[in-house]
């Protein structure tokens, strides 16, 4: 079987490639992966930011969110890569208040927040865009009764959970692990094993709290410039979807039931968008005006975005 990344974006300067950026491509029904561009299907990655709402799913196996009273605000935040603006930080803020956490039982680093529009230049945990995922599994160990320490441990009870969820929804036995930027642990999955999970996810009426509180709230989900917070906007909440580093981002059509899966090769944040959102005019699942096909410079056409794919 083909497992090399194909070409699906370049750009050109009067007639000469500039640069290329290589990924691949799947779109699946429920029952099987129907269109494969690149890596085969059983190739394993580590999803990154994309298991968020996976992860977030173990609040559905207890009364958690009914015994908190977590609004659809915060269970969307807790599945996000939430962009560190005011509003979410004014919400983590409460989070911690409400349930009597402290910052400082956060095992996570400081960071600068990705929309920049308004900070003061003072990073804390809370700006990191993992930090709700954190609160999340501290929420649920001190609702179990877990020792909130070292719960980033990979053989703490909490992320013993989210691997047998993993697991359980995929399909797959998770053998392989490492830690995501933020320090929390990951197991490696194939593509197949991806996207099983997410239609298990989403078709489970037992995890509707988490998909119907991202599609109220994608701002709080992602936010200002966040590719997935975008596509469920655009198409007005026909759409789900989610980013991961490493070039990730998964897209579900609610009603024609279908996943749409990207993964680059390269971490490029704008390529991965024109190359989403170019598969997603392609499939009619959006229809908007194409996005910076041209780059412009002292009133010249100086290259051109060319798309290497088809669907």
């Amino acid at each position: 079987m083909k497992n090399n990344a194909s070409i699906l974006l370049s750009t050109t300067r009067n007639n000469c490639i500039d640069s290329t950026y290589y990924g691949s491509i799947y779109l699946a029904s429920k029952d099987k992966i129907y269109r494969t561009i690149g890596f085969n299907r059983k190739t394993k990655f580590y999803m990154r930011s994309l298991a968020k709402p996976l992860q977030a799913s173990v609040m559905c196996d207890c009364n958690i969110i009914n015994d908190f009273n977590f609004s659809n605000q915060e269970l969307a935040i807790f599945c996000a890569s939430h962009a560190g603006s005011n509003s979410h930080i004014s919400i983590l803020k409460n989070i911690l208040k409400k349930h009597n956490l402290n910052i400082k039982d956060i095992d996570i680093e400081p960071q600068i927040p990705l929309d920049i529009r308004h900070f003061n230049g003072r990073k804390t945990k809370l700006h990191n865009n993992c930090s709700a995922k954190h609160i999340m599994m501290l929420l649920v160990s001190k609702y179990k009764g877990y020792d909130l320490k070292d719960y980033t441990d990979i053989n703490h009870p909490i992320q013993q959970l989210i691997k047998q969820r993993q697991e359980f929804l995929s399909g797959e036995k998770c053998t392989e692990f490492s830690f995501d930027g933020c320090g929390t642990p990951l197991w490696a999955i194939s593509i197949e094993g991806i996207i099983k999970s997410y239609f298990n996810l989403v078709k489970d009426k037992k995890f509707k709290p988490i998909l119907s509180s991202i599609l109220k709230h994608p701002d709080i989900f992602g936010g200002y410039d966040r590719l997935d917070s975008d596509i469920i906007k655009l198409s007005k909440g026909k759409l789900f979807s989610k980013v991961g580093a490493g070039g990730f981002v998964i897209v579900y059509n609610i009603k024609k039931d279908e996943i749409l899966l990207v993964k680059m090769t390269q971490n490029n944040n704008e390529a991965r968008k024109l190359i989403t959102l170019d598969a997603l005019n392609k499939l009619n699942w959006l229809n908007i005006e194409p996005i910076e096909y041209e780059l412009n410079q002292k009133k010249q056409k100086v290259a051109k975005y060319c798309y290497e794919f088809k669907l």
